[in-house]
């Protein structure tokens, strides 16, 4: 059962993705948000599920005794790759990927040991530590980030 800790934790990730979900609503998935490298809103939608994917797997190897990087990690790298995988799916096809991606982040943050909740271990990324709120903090500010490049991009196509 969560604890109260991790229920907390886990509805800041739930929340965080619905904000974004209403924020798509009436918006073209193919808008460019950034131009070099080009980015459309379904590219960051799969960029934050293959985020959501890394940092559960980094929670899981912690919660099982292990630890989790990416092997020979380069941010850009990552991102490219991501949204080159992405590319091939159709929208919906992203959609359901990443709130698939977002329920599995919630679901080891749920079940995250209280006893360890102040315990450091490996984010992803591999060069940096900390304890699973700092992590859940950095992607809902993460999500919160790409939201208000999604909502500048509209605002200036409308």
């Amino acid at each position: 059962m969560p604890s109260s800790q991790t229920s907390h934790l886990a509805d800041l990730l739930k929340k965080s993705y619905s904000a974004t979900q209403d924020l798509l609503s009436g918006i073209d998935p193919d808008l460019v948000v950034f131009e070099d490298p080009e980015w459309q809103v379904r590219d960051i939608m799969w960029h934050l599920a293959a985020w959501d994917r890394q940092v559960a797997q980094s929670i899981e190897a912690f919660e099982f005794g292990g630890q989790y990087a990416i092997m020979d990690f380069d941010e850009d790298g990552f991102n490219e790759a991501a949204i080159k995988q992405g590319r091939e799916l159709s929208f919906d096809q992203v959609l359901e990927e990443s709130l698939r991606a977002r329920k599995e982040f919630q679901r080891v943050v749920e079940r995250f040991p209280d006893d360890q909740l102040e315990i450091a271990f490996l984010y992803p990324w591999g060069d940096e530590s900390g304890d699973i709120t700092k992590l859940v903090k950095y992607m809902v500010e993460h999500d919160a980030e790409h939201r208000a490049e999604i909502n500048s991009a509209a605002g200036m196509a409308g």
